[in-house]
């Protein structure tokens, strides 16, 4: 139900904006000789609106069913590649007829834009791909609907043949796309998340570039460095290799996702972060090496003068600096190229391509600025401030703790910055490396000790008033 009530909400905020909102010049679509065949039928309305139920059945009919969350996922790809496309290529249609009774009130509370692709077509062709390739009986049904919403489409001249079947084609391929996930093995819920947080970061950019006003950059450098520091925690969980069993898969789709255009392959990583679990808390744990050299943080808080130093360090990047350079000192090798990799930035180098075609010199300043910026500063020092979190003081350093490994009881606010897909049970991902992020919070044991949020300042900065450390329970805030 959560995943059915945020889909609604994200894909209905989209239609409002690409329908009330054109980011750019809008495109009339012409009609075809079969638009000029195609009867205007009013009472196909009610048949046009069934659209909104697509969704809730499709939960409903699959409650118990294994095949729910991929057709979920197909159908919710569909639309929302739909949407994406209205966003960066706005068109309209022209009604064909006045409105008048059903067709007037459906003109009241709909818009001619946002024609192409026909999301309406898209939505449901997707899922009934996806179930026919899963060989589900429910296929024929949705099937059938589909069909009916291509006619309901055409007959309440919402939509033009061709938007119609421009919207098939995006819902053939959103299925396929998810068969093919599924063919590797890909955990849907991680790569869900991985495809909302590039689409918050699509939309951010796509709004900052629209409306050209500089007092917005500081908001969208903001948001996209939140977003990249959730990507960089599916990236951690693909570390081990939660995205897809099947490891070269695995490895491909989170390079692409956020090794490649984050600088930070995943190969390089993995052999750091699986030497951290073993070494965790000890002189060989790479975090004491390499993440803190040179710099005033040594697992304690600091007073307010090296506290500051630390944080605006991170943010500027001169402590990524030192790091790198202590490794580099230790001797470390930067990666060697892997198949997964060089397909990542394969793929990568045709989308900047593609974007050199389309964009001018000017624009493909803003897009580096706005992705390399937050990516280099804040994003640094929000997985900074999480790093601190994780492993702070150790045993008899934080009162009533034993352990180098910190977990967290956070709020909405902690999950947005800090501490996102459950990374604050950072005590239990250590306890099981082979959990994916989303059964941490069935990871929990009684007794198990989590630390409250509140408490992050007086961990960092020895001048915060000491709050209760660590409280005891066996439930999942």
């Amino acid at each position: 139900m959560r995943w059915l009530l945020a889909y609604l909400f994200v894909s209905g905020a989209l239609y409002f904006i690409v329908t009330h909102f054109p980011l750019g010049p809008v495109r009339t679509v012409p009609p075809s000789m079969f638009d000029a065949w195609t009867p205007i039928l009013p009472a196909t309305v009610p048949l046009y609106l069934s659209y909104l139920l697509v969704m809730p059945v499709l939960v409903w009919l699959g409650r118990k069913r294994d095949w729910l969350l991929p057709a979920f996922f197909a159908g919710a790809l569909a639309a929302i590649a739909c949407l994406v496309s209205h966003l960066f290529w706005p068109t309209a249609i022209v009604w064909p007829v006045a409105g008048s009774g059903w067709l007037a009130w459906l003109h009241r509370i709909d818009s001619p834009l946002a024609a192409l692709p026909s999301g309406h077509v898209a939505l449901p062709v997707a899922i009934s791909v996806l179930l026919a390739m899963l060989r589900e009986r429910s296929a024929w049904f949705f099937a059938a609907w589909s069909a009916l919403l291509m006619l309901a489409v055409l007959t309440t001249g919402q939509h033009l043949f061709y938007d119609a079947a421009c919207g098939a084609a995006v819902g053939v391929l959103a299925g396929t796309a998810t068969a093919v996930l599924l063919r590797m093995r890909v955990d849907l819920r991680s790569m869900a998340m991985i495809l909302v947080e590039w689409l918050c970061i699509v939309v951010t950019l796509r709004v900052a570039l629209a409306a050209g006003d500089w007092r917005l950059y500081p908001l969208a450098f903001a948001i996209i460095a939140t977003r990249q520091h959730a990507l960089f925690i599916l990236y951690h969980d693909a570390a081990h290799y939660h995205l897809s069993r099947h490891r070269r898969s695995n490895d491909f789709l989170i390079n692409l996702a956020i090794g490649v255009p984050g600088t930070v392959p995943i190969e390089f990583y993995r052999p750091l972060h699986l030497a951290h679990h073993r070494h965790v808390g000890t002189a060989l744990d790479p975090e004491r090496r390499f993440l803190y050299q040179d710099q005033p943080w040594r697992f304690r808080p600091l007073d307010t003068i090296a506290l500051a130093r630390q944080l605006l360090g991170d943010a500027s990047m001169l402590n990524t600096l030192r790091t790198m350079r202590a490794y580099r000192k230790a001797g470390g090798q930067f990666v060697r190229p892997t198949g997964p990799l060089l397909a990542a930035a394969i793929a990568w180098g045709a989308i900047v391509a593609m974007l050199a075609c389309l964009c001018s010199a000017q624009t493909l300043a803003l897009l580096a600025a706005l992705w390399f910026g937050p990516l280099f500063t804040t994003g640094v020092l929000l997985q900074k401030i999480r790093s601190f979190a994780e492993h702070s003081g150790g045993p008899d350093v934080t009162p009533g703790w034993g352990d180098w490994t910190y977990s967290w009881r956070v709020g909405w606010l902690g999950r947005l910055f800090i501490w996102p897909y459950h990374i604050n049970f950072h005590l239990q991902h250590h306890r099981n490396p082979n959990t994916a992020w989303h059964a941490l919070p069935s990871e929990v044991r009684a007794g198990d000790r989590m630390l409250p949020s509140s408490g992050l300042p007086a961990l960092l900065w020895s001048g915060a008033r000491r709050k209760p450390c660590a409280s005891r329970g066996n439930r999942a805030p």
